[in-house]
This record gives structure tokens, C-alpha cells and sequence, in this order.
């Protein structure tokens, strides 16, 4: 989108963008833009927040005033909870309750006792949703994901184990579906469960976070841009950097 911005801008037509990864944004050096702390995929806040979103907008819109760019403001609120979202929240807990993570020197014991507790309420989950899920992004069944991860994290030069898939993408693919099963189990429980919630268990309660972390730091260390860019993008949300 940074790009494109400075090819409209060429034409004569000011622009703004939303950044959700400011690297990427002072890299690109676009015209305006506003970078928000929120989610992937959330740009404007959580859902159901009008007001909220369009003060979001109104400030991005604001930036269009400026002609002194590349400008990238800071949008430094955080998105609103209100009262009965708070009470509810407060009685909302992973429906199992997972021994405390283990140490990087044996993920594959931890999240394979992990994967084993969450699965019935995963199963129930499944029932509740009429069968609608979150994974199934890859064909790997939940060892072969879990070994494919955590084999990577021990060395780097691995072949891809998804045909067709780079090794970057086949990792993302496969840290998805493992995500999205924990996520899945996590939500058979009823009651509200804000992205924040829901991250906040998954990467400071579950040995998968742990390891989604140290997949993280790995790939923020390596000599690649493109590998230390999807370390930064595609693991640990900026929200959740706090548990890293």
C-alpha cells in the first residue's frame, strides 16, 4: 500500500495510509500515514466499535492537511472495553486448565500434552461452530506440524514439508493451523473473549506461544530480510510482544 500511495500521489490525488507494521512503513516512507497498535487484520480497532473506528478514520483524514511528508504519526489509544465486556471477561478462562509451560529444550512433550488436554473441548467446539474451523490450512496433522516446527527451531536449513510451499510460507502455514487449533478449543467455553484475552493466554500460558516466540527470535536473527521480516510479522502480534 506504500507504494501504491506514492504512485496515486504522483497523480495528484493525496493519500493516507493505515500501518499496522511500522517498519515496513519507514522503510516505504509513504506521503502520510498513522500507525495503530492494534491486531493484524484490525486496522480501525476491534469489531463493534463505531465510535471508536471512526475516530480512528477522522484521525488518519486529519493527516491529509499536511504537505510536509513522508509524515507517520502515532495513533496511541488503545481500543475501548466498556463496563459489561470487563464483567463478562472476568469469568471467561481457557476451558482446560494447561500445567505451566515448559522450557524450549522440550516443546514437543509440552505441546503434544497440550494438543492431547485441548482436544475434547476442540471436538466440542467443532459441534457448537456445525462443524466450521479455524484450521486445516495444511494437510500435517497436529505431530507432523508440531515436529516440523520445532525441528526448524533446531536447525534452519530443513526442507519445507508443505509441496509447493517455501520453507518461510510452509512454516507460517503450519504455526497457523496449531494457533488456530488452540484458538478453536479455547472458544468452546462460552463468554467474550477479546483478541487481547485470547493472546495473552496463548502466548503467556501455552508452551505453542513459547514456542511461536522463540520461532520469532530465531528468524529476528537471521541474515535474510525476508526471513527476519516474517519473524516480525507473522508470529508474536505486536500486543503480545510484552510475553517475548
Amino acid at each position: 500500500m506504500c507504494g501504491l500511495a506514492h504512485y496515486i500521489e504522483d497523480g495528484g490525488i493525496p493519500t493516507v495510509i493505515i500501518s499496522l507494521v511500522k517498519k515496513h512503513t519507514e522503510v516505504m516512507k509513504p506521503p502520510r500515514a498513522l500507525h495503530v497498535p492494534f491486531e493484524l487484520g484490525r486496522p480501525f480497532g476491534g469489531a463493534d466499535k463505531p465510535d471508536f473506528q471512526r475516530k480512528v478514520l477522522l484521525t488518519a483524514l486529519k493527516l491529509l492537511e499536511r504537505t510536509d511528508g513522508p509524515i507517520i504519526e502515532n495513533f496511541n489509544e488503545n481500543v475501548p472495553i466498556s463496563a459489561d465486556e470487563i464483567d463478562a471477561q472476568e469469568g471467561w478462562s481457557c476451558p482446560v486448565n494447561l500445567p505451566n509451560p515448559v522450557s524450549t529444550d522440550n516443546f514437543t512433550s509440552g505441546i503434544m500434552n497440550e494438543i492431547s488436554l485441548l482436544q475434547p473441548w476442540y471436538d466440542h467446539s467443532l459441534k457448537e461452530m456445525k462443524g466450521r474451523k479455524l484450521d486445516g490450512l495444511t494437510s500435517l496433522d497436529k505431530d507432523q506440524i508440531v515436529k516440523f516446527l520445532v525441528d526448524w527451531t533446531n536447525d534452519q536449513n530443513i526442507k519445507s514439508r508443505i509441496e509447493g510451499e517455501s520453507i518461510i510460507r510452509a512454516l507460517k502455514l503450519a504455526a497457523d493451523d496449531l494457533r488456530h487449533f488452540y484458538y478453536q478449543a479455547a472458544m468452546a467455553k462460552p463468554g467474550i473473549r477479546s483478541d487481547f484475552e485470547m493472546g495473552d493466554w496463548f502466548y503467556g500460558q501455552t508452551t505453542a506461544g513459547l514456542l511461536f516466540i522463540e520461532i520469532r527470535k530465531i528468524m529476528m536473527g537471521s541474515d535474510d530480510e525476508i526471513t527476519r521480516m516474517a519473524g516480525r510479522t507473522n508470529y508474536v502480534p505486536s500486543a503480545m510482544l510484552k510475553h517475548t
